[in-house]
């Protein structure tokens, strides 16, 4: 007779071998979000010595930034189908090296051509990057059965942070990008061969659970993932046109308020990183759709209120607001995403795409929109777009796993 006693033994065994795992590979993970986060955070000071050093004009910057957007655009199909088909510690790996020799290699263009060829070498491996490390996380989750994306996010938002701060003391301190760009590669670096840390990652939940469905089902699942594309495209650009527009709307408003003009983006940045880092923790005592529904509807609210009352505090407060209400809609999005489509890297690859194209779309959008209304009427759009996350989120935040508050009671820990 079998003894029953080994048997639980045995169980518990691959139970805790199966967390031991789990907290490695996210432990790794974080890891490239933020060196991932860090390095974008030092290129996105470094953009303006690059222009003085190269002598590009604002077209001519403007046409290279183009190309940055459009082959991270192209690469993230490409990153999902290679995400797909091999082993995510070894792809995140591989592009987090190629991520952080291309950011080096930034530092030392020279001209116009070395910077165009540059920011289109290093577009095609941050968007390649992007979804695969992202693609590792929501497989994290998926297997954990309890949030965990949101803390992903809120690393590659530190880590943005924290490279920015660092490039702009080393521009003042007299540093130019071929110093600043190689040694924030270096810094990365390590962070980014962490990747290769934990086991290879299991077949992918979202395709064992699509197998067998039948059509109705599927069709169902290709609305959401549809709907899940929207509203990564409407956050992203709401994003996109907040990080481009607010300074300069609250420098329009904000007339004898000096330094007045940069609380905007400050107060959102603080939101976005408290909602990231508290995200995993309200998502699973609540559930995916009211959090997200919730919070889109909050942004809504502080951009209406902003708009109408632009004030120091208001101003402070209501962009705050708008990012706690923001920090969410990403990570959910793209963690649904991955479950809904026949595999991880796919989901994720077809929303992140939606969503970087609406970050690029946004800053042109309310652009050109203020030259032919103000700028103030322009930016009503986003309190349509928020407005249209938070409806769209009813049907598209549908998860299996997501119980509402029945997560908070995951077996696993």
């Amino acid at each position: 007779m079998p003894d029953r006693r080994a048997a639980d033994d045995d169980s518990t065994q691959v139970g805790a071998y199966e967390l031991k795992t789990l907290s490695t590979q996210r432990f790794c993970g974080t890891s490239t979000f933020l060196a991932n986060g860090f390095g974008t955070g030092v290129w996105s000071v470094e953009i303006a010595s690059a222009q003085a050093k190269t002598g590009a004009s604002d077209a001519v910057l403007g046409l290279a930034l183009l190309v940055f957007a459009v082959a991270a655009l192209g690469a993230m199909q490409l990153g999902g189908r290679i995400a797909a088909r091999y082993p995510l510690n070894y792809v995140c790996t591989a592009l987090g090296l190629a991520f952080a020799l291309s950011l080096a290699a930034l530092g030392f263009a020279g001209g116009i051509a070395s910077l165009v060829i540059g920011l289109a070498l290093l577009g095609a491996v941050d968007g390649a990057l992007d979804v695969a490390m992202n693609a590792r996380a929501s497989m994290i989750e998926n297997r954990m059965q309890r949030p965990v994306m949101s803390s992903f996010h809120a690393a590659w938002s530190i880590g943005g942070a924290a490279g920015a701060g660092l490039a702009g003391f080393l521009t003042a301190h007299g540093y130019g990008p071929d110093i600043i760009m190689p040694a924030a590669a270096a810094i990365a670096l390590p962070g980014l061969l962490l990747a290769i840390g934990g086991h290879q990652a299991p077949k992918s939940t979202a395709a064992e659970n699509s197998a067998g469905l039948a059509s109705a089902e599927h069709r169902t699942h290709t609305t959401q993932l549809s709907l899940l594309c929207l509203i990564a495209f409407l956050a992203l650009l709401t994003e996109g046109a907040l990080a481009n527009w607010s300074s300069i709307y609250l420098q329009s408003v904000l007339t004898g308020v000096s330094g007045g003009f940069a609380i905007g983006f400050a107060a959102f940045s603080i939101g976005m990183s408290v909602g990231r880092l508290a995200g995993d923790r309200v998502v699973a005592r609540f559930g995916r759709r009211p959090v997200g529904v919730a919070g889109a509807t909050l942004a809504a609210v502080g951009f209406a209120i902003v708009l109408t009352l632009p004030t120091f505090t208001t101003a402070f407060i209501c962009f705050a607001l708008i990012g706690l209400g923001l920090s969410n809609i990403v990570p959910i999005t793209f963690g649904i995403a991955s479950r809904v489509a026949r595999s991880e890297a796919v989901g994720i690859s077809r929303a992140a795409s939606a969503g970087y194209a609406g970050f690029v779309v946004g800053p042109a959008l309310i652009g050109g929109l203020a030259g032919v209304v103000t700028l103030p009427t322009a930016l009503t759009v986003l309190i349509l777009t928020t407005a249209l996350i938070a409806m769209t989120g009813v049907p598209a935040y549908r998860s299996r796993q997501d119980s509402e508050a029945g997560e908070a009671r995951s077996p696993v820990r």
